[in-house]
């Protein structure tokens, strides 16, 4: 069954947004050490549209790698903690590099240890997901002081970065003149949009693709303009939550004895998916 499960979580269709986006993180990426301020982008989306996967799809081409010298870590990939301060943020990123003593310290000794990890890992790319968590919805604050103190960071190791989160976090970019130089135009994900023909097509295609990939099980045709359809309405339209009713889908199929992805099987999936929201 685990294989099978995992079978499911391999699945990526590399539809024509995913590919843009990972050609704009590309670019960011080969900026680094070819300009003095190498380029940074903002990837924003709805919750489920994908983003995570995308930025984790793009560490995987450049994963880390022992070296004689120590480890190389080309990108650097963090989720910002929620509200988060000088120490939270330098410590999820000090733990990310694998430093052992990620906790230890003043903020100072801490910054100081950073900079170090990231010239000796020879990191090129700073992503950070969930770049909402700068915007405090309920105080409608942004704690500047960590966005100067991550500008700091960067521009000390002269890294290429990538934030990715909701649109509203946006706002940090507007409000620190600093932070919003370094960045260009943002790459918007989105939910498919059925009434738009061209959405269709491509929301469709993604779906035959997935189901390609899952050949091992028979279920009924997901590209068909009913079933595309039901998808659709299910999830809005998000690959996120396209691809969570379908790995539901799988493991509930998986339980059984036959491969059988039925409709009933969907419609479960979905409600299971649904009572987690």
């Amino acid at each position: 069954m685990s294989e099978v499960m995992d079978c499911s979580e391999r699945v990526l269709v590399k539809y024509p947004l995913f590919t843009t986006a990972v050609r704009r993180i590309q670019e960011c990426f080969d900026s680094y050490g070819t300009t003095a301020e190498p380029a940074c982008c903002p990837i924003v989306g709805e919750s489920g549209s994908g983003k995570t996967t995308i930025i984790s799809h793009f560490a995987s081409l450049h994963p880390r790698v022992d070296r004689k010298w120590g480890v190389e870590v080309p990108v650097l990939l963090a989720k910002v903690p929620a509200r988060p301060t000088v120490k939270s943020l330098a410590e999820t990123l000090l733990y990310q590099l694998g430093d052992p003593l990620w906790a230890r310290g003043n903020t100072v000794s801490k910054s100081i240890r950073l900079r170090e990890l990231l010239k000796g890992c020879q990191v090129r790319l700073l992503a950070l997901d969930e770049f909402q968590h700068f915007v405090d919805v309920r105080q409608a604050n942004i704690p500047n002081d960590v966005a100067d103190w991550l500008k700091e960071q960067v521009e000390e190791a002269k890294l290429a970065i990538v934030v990715l989160g909701l649109r509203r976090c946006l706002e940090v970019l507007r409000q620190n003149e600093q932070l919003r130089r370094r960045f260009g135009a943002n790459v918007c994900i989105g939910a498919f949009r059925w009434d738009l023909k061209e959405d269709r097509t491509v929301y469709r295609a993604f779906l035959r693709a997935v189901q390609e990939q899952l050949s091992e099980f028979t279920m009924p045709s997901l590209s068909d303009v009913d079933m595309a359809f039901r998808m659709h309405y299910g999830s809005y339209g998000l690959i996120g939550y396209t691809m969570k009713i379908i790995r539901g889908a799988v493991r509930i199929a998986s339980s059984g004895s036959r491969r059988e992805i039925t409709l009933r099987i969907l419609a479960q999936s979905y409600e299971i998916g649904r009572a987690h929201v």
